[in-house]
């Protein structure tokens, strides 16, 4: 069993004591993956099962909440595996000066209304990679995902290519992909409503063993539109977990969403002084969002050969 004392596990443990204001913003609370990241590591075919969780909750002065879940699942053969992941994150907040007094001048209560939804992302996927050599794999995967902050009710994505190994040891591993994908997309505000299209996936995940106990991960992720090339999504994430045990390790991770053809927003509209008119204009959302998530990882896999 490995010693959680080390300076990164200390570092971490102080990040999930500050993660409350980190929480409201972040994307969602684990990256995505190009590939299985296991499917080519030298480890015994088997099942294997990942479950991350973290929560956060604040109250008094203002109030917020923020939940974030994932949970995969990899059944890997000596040449090809299967997976399974879902996961997302819910935050809500109440902020303190948008507290109320109920009753008279002379007796009143003050109180604080609920919290509200500040942020809210779900994901499922699926995915199959068969191993062709010891460098070249191929792959196909079908995803779902809502994000009604960025202004997508629902988006599938199917997707098939395939992809090379250019390192594979137990401390580093590092693999790239190239895949066509066809989207189908649901807006929360329009026009238009929908869309879909054909485009072109690309990425890379990297994994290298810092320490005996700590573990970089990386995956960068383009998917580019090629009936508009202007819509051009970017997802970023890079993160470090440290092993607390065989099963249990600590993972902080920071994330970063890039849309250059964002979805559109219904705003408020207001005068010039501020006044509102009652109407409302349909705006584009930010170009990016990101966040830090910091979360308990629980490992299970089958036992080592000897």
């Amino acid at each position: 069993m490995t010693s959680p004392h080390t300076p990164l596990a200390v570092a971490l443990a102080a990040l999930l004591a500050a993660t409350p204001a980190l929480a409201q913003q972040a994307a969602t609370p684990t990256e995505t993956k190009a590939v299985d990241p296991g499917a080519f590591k030298p480890q015994e075919p088997g099942l294997y099962a990942n479950a991350d969780l973290s929560y956060v909750l604040t109250s008094g002065n203002a109030s917020s909440s923020s939940l974030g879940f994932k949970g995969d699942l990899t059944r890997r053969w000596t040449r090809h595996s299967v997976s399974f992941a879902a996961g997302g994150i819910r935050a809500s907040s109440s902020p303190s000066d948008a507290r109320f007094a109920v009753g008279s001048p002379d007796d009143f209560e003050v109180r604080l209304p609920d919290p509200e939804p500040t942020a809210e992302y779900y994901y499922g996927r699926g995915r199959w990679d068969y191993k062709l050599t010891e460098r070249f794999f191929v792959t196909g995967g079908a995803g779902w995902e809502r994000n009604r902050f960025s202004g997508i009710d629902d988006r599938w994505l199917l997707d098939a290519g395939g992809g090379y190994v250019f390192l594979s040891s137990e401390k580093t591993e590092l693999r790239a992909m190239a895949a066509l994908t066809y989207t189908d997309e649901q807006y929360t505000f329009g026009p238009p409503d929908s869309d879909s299209f054909v485009g072109l996936r690309a990425g890379w995940d990297l994994r290298h063993e810092l320490l005996p106990t700590t573990t970089l991960l990386h995956t960068l992720l383009l998917d580019e539109n090629l009936e508009e090339t202007d819509d051009l999504r970017v997802d970023f994430s890079i993160g470090i977990k440290v092993a607390m045990s065989s099963k249990l390790a600590l993972k902080a991770n920071y994330r970063l969403l890039y849309d250059n053809l964002p979805a559109l927003a219904e705003v408020p509209l207001f005068t010039p002084g501020g006044v509102p008119t009652g109407l409302a204009v349909l705006s584009p959302y930010e170009k990016t969002d990101h966040g830090v998530s910091v979360s308990l990882v629980f490992s299970v896999a089958p036992p080592k050969k000897e």
